[in-house]
């Protein structure tokens, strides 16, 4: 794997962008998992949804009349920054054996890893000794699921028909964001940053979760 060093200044642009793009959305996805579950343990339709835009320009509303709209985009974004997020910190899925492996090389040149900041590939047993914190029983299971999800449903159009649950999108979206927190922020020696959205949910997503 290439171990060019972010200079201090690269290394600052690319967290910016874990953070608000990567980070943001599993924080979104766990949140509208979560309350989808509330939603199907008291068996009752799913909620409709509508988007505000605030600014300094004109505010826009955009209205649903289910929740999917908003929704699929996160939670399909959430599968994708995961099988990305494993390829930053060197590791794959093995789908013959349903567990984690190191990557033996990057795919290409320009790919960003967690070596370009100066720390060493994760090893599976690092990244699910990590995670467990969070997610205690589970997690590889889990996110290996995602990942075959990802692969069958995201990239490209298939006849394979493999199924991703409400508490495994939780999960999974939990578990990515206390391997950032660990073996990126932790290490590099950095706070944990606060993240978005903001507001009042069962689980809100912040340095203390």
């Amino acid at each position: 794997m290439p171990s060019r060093k972010l200079s201090a200044q690269q290394q600052e642009e690319q967290l910016a962008s874990i953070v608000h793009v990567t980070l943001d959305n599993f924080c979104m996805a766990w949140r509208v998992a979560e309350l989808l579950m509330t939603y199907t343990a008291a068996r009752l339709p799913p909620p409709s949804a509508t988007v505000l835009f605030r600014g300094a320009g004109q505010p826009a509303r955009v209205s649903g009349e289910n929740c999917g709209f908003f929704i699929t985009p996160v939670i399909n974004m959430a599968a994708l920054d995961c099988r990305r997020s494993l390829e930053f910190f060197g590791l794959t899925c093995d789908h013959q054996t349903n567990q984690l492996r190191q990557m033996r090389a990057r795919r290409n040149p320009d790919d960003l890893g967690i070596e370009n900041f100066g720390l060493q590939p994760v090893s599976r047993a690092q990244f699910i000794a990590a995670v467990s914190a969070v997610v205690p029983r589970g997690a590889e299971s889990r996110v290996v699921q995602m990942h075959k999800w990802s692969n069958k449903q995201l990239a490209h159009f298939t006849m394979s028909a493999p199924t991703v649950t409400l508490p495994g999108v939780r999960d999974v979206s939990k578990l990515m964001i206390e391997a950032y927190f660990a073996l990126l922020f932790d290490a590099l020696g950095r706070p944990r940053p606060i993240l978005n959205p903001s507001g009042k949910l069962p689980h809100p997503c912040s340095v203390n979760q």
